[in-house]
């Protein structure tokens, strides 16, 4: 009788609006000098990562199929960004991107769930055990059809109307890893 690996509990969190502010509308993240990260990501992804959660970032990014932004230059943002938020202690596991137009009608561009499908096959993750963090409707969308529980971010003042509606919804990251802790922990 072989013995049974333990699943892995995750957190997929969208990039753009979730892990650093966005880019104006129309525009896109090209260069790592235009990252700012968000209030609070650090501490937020620190304390899901001590609670036991891998961390992967699931992304769309367009940008590369408009040829506004090269594969080379959107994985070095990446890793840079890895390093940032590895030295707040705040280590993701993994980034997985779709790099094609929401025209391209392929299987990895969320709101279809192939990243975090992916993501959970390679990384061993029990998708009814984790969570979708993002700021559109086609996260909330990625998440719930891999089975995910799922938390909505919306700046204060907005009616963070989505449809689907997600399963919680939080101002900041900060505030959705309080939701995760708690209902983790038994406390929901």
């Amino acid at each position: 009788m072989g013995i049974a690996a333990k699943a892995n509990r995750a957190v997929f969190l969208d990039r753009d609006g979730v892990i650093n502010r966005k880019a104006p509308e129309g525009k896109y993240i090209t260069a790592w000098e235009e990252v700012e990260f968000l209030p609070g990501v650090g501490d937020a992804l620190r304390d899901l990562k001590q609670s036991g959660f891998l961390l992967i970032i699931v992304t769309n990014q367009s940008a590369v199929s408009r040829d506004e932004l090269s594969v080379d230059a959107l994985e070095s943002i990446h890793r840079k960004m890895l390093l940032h938020l590895a030295g707040q202690g705040a280590a993701v596991d993994a980034i997985y991107y779709c790099p094609h137009d929401r025209n391209a009608n392929c299987q990895c561009r969320k709101p279809m769930p192939n990243m975090l499908v992916q993501a959970a096959e390679e990384h061993g993750i029990d998708l009814s055990q984790s969570w979708m963090v993002g700021d559109a409707a086609t996260d909330i969308q990625a998440g719930r059809a891999a089975g995910c529980r799922t938390i909505s971010l919306s700046p204060p003042g907005s009616d963070g109307m989505l449809s689907p509606a997600p399963d919680f919804k939080a101002h900041s990251l900060q505030e959705a890893a309080r939701w995760i802790l708690s209902f983790s922990s038994g406390q929901q």
